[in-house]
């Protein structure tokens, strides 16, 4: 079974999507590579939902999705169609857009160590992170019941590539633009050099215990009117659209779901100044922003530093007196 810091075992394989060279078809890419239990399956098919909507965040992040199971190909096949019509929480369909690996004859799960010590019938829920020179980086275990989190799965790539970028580690509970960690000083008076030193950028809690703050963008203040010229609506295809477009954001465009009035705009249905204070509130922290209306707010990586941190929508409702709700992300669509 291969451990953290291993080359990652090859092999050649069928998958849903064609056939596959592991990984030298992955060369140069991070690989999330998983195992779960079984096809049809309760616990696994929610993973995949919940993958397959984030899939586009690990490609932005150089990060590619390969799934595994004993299951045959024809089984998988049936069960990535079965998925693309469930509506799972009322978010919507997806379809399942990374190849599943059908290892049918266990080859591969037992070359990863990917089967139950008991029955040697099914396989766990393994987790594999790869990364661009094909080395295994961080291995994760879960039980048959509970499910993966996908937020903690992107957070250890995420911190293993601001590890190799600046050669720093990464705290308890981090997500990107938290103050990271310096290594350990290995002398005397190298010790004596990193408390002496700290300052507004470096915080020295012990001798060994050094904290390095994240730059962070500056905050951007925006004028309101130019906010609200614009933003505008349109219909397509039987939807409405919201518009976001000036000089600091990218041109992007949302569907409007659900909308708070706001009376500055004549009642169509953007929220003017709710949409100015997020967009601060990210500008603040070095993302982009655009304007979405919908109780499903999707969050997506524009930097590889980019995490997923939902705004609290709740609050937000309250402070614009509306039952309604509306975010700002990071926009995929060019008009």
């Amino acid at each position: 079974m291969p451990m953290i810091g291993d080359p990652a075992p090859e092999f050649r394989c069928i998958t849903t999507k064609g056939k596959v060279n592991f990984p030298g078809d992955y060369k140069g890419k991070w690989v999330l590579f998983f195992s779960h239990p079984a096809d049809f399956t309760p616990v696994c098919t929610t993973e995949f939902i919940a993958l397959a909507k984030r899939y586009n965040e690990f490609k932005e992040i150089n990060t590619e999705l390969l799934g595994l199971s004993i299951d045959s190909l024809h089984s998988h096949l049936a069960w990535v169609k079965n998925i693309s019509a469930i509506n799972w929480k009322g978010e919507g369909t997806v379809e399942i857009p990374f190849p599943i690996v059908a290892d049918i004859s266990m080859k591969v799960a037992n070359m990863y160590g990917m089967l139950q010590t008991v029955a040697k019938t099914q396989t766990i829920r393994a987790v594999f992170v790869i990364d661009p020179d094909s080395i295994i980086r961080a291995i994760l275990y879960y039980p048959m019941s509970t499910g993966r989190n996908i937020d903690e799965l992107k957070r250890v790539i995420l911190s293993l590539q601001k590890h190799d970028a600046d050669n720093v580690s990464t705290p308890a509970d981090w997500t990107p633009g938290d103050d990271v960690l310096m290594g350990s000083p290995l002398t005397l008076e190298a010790a004596e050099e990193r408390v002496k030193d700290a300052g507004d950028d470096v915080i020295a809690y012990e001798w060994y215990l050094t904290a390095k703050k994240e730059k962070k963008a500056e905050p951007m203040e925006l004028d309101f009117k130019e906010i609200k010229d614009k933003i505008w609506l349109e219909s397509e295809d039987g939807k409405t659209i919201a518009y976001i477009d000036f000089p600091e954001f990218e041109t992007g465009k949302v569907e409007v779901t659900h909308t708070i009035v706001d009376p500055s705009l004549q009642g169509k249905g953007i929220a003017g100044e709710l949409t100015k204070k997020m967009a601060q509130k990210l500008i603040a922290e070095g993302k982009k922003a655009e304007l979405t209306c919908s109780y499903a707010v999707k969050w997506f990586a524009k930097h590889r530093e980019y995490e997923a941190a939902l705004i609290n929508p709740e609050a937000e409702y309250e402070k614009a007196g509306s039952q309604q709700g509306m975010a700002c992300g990071i926009p995929k669509h060019k008009k």
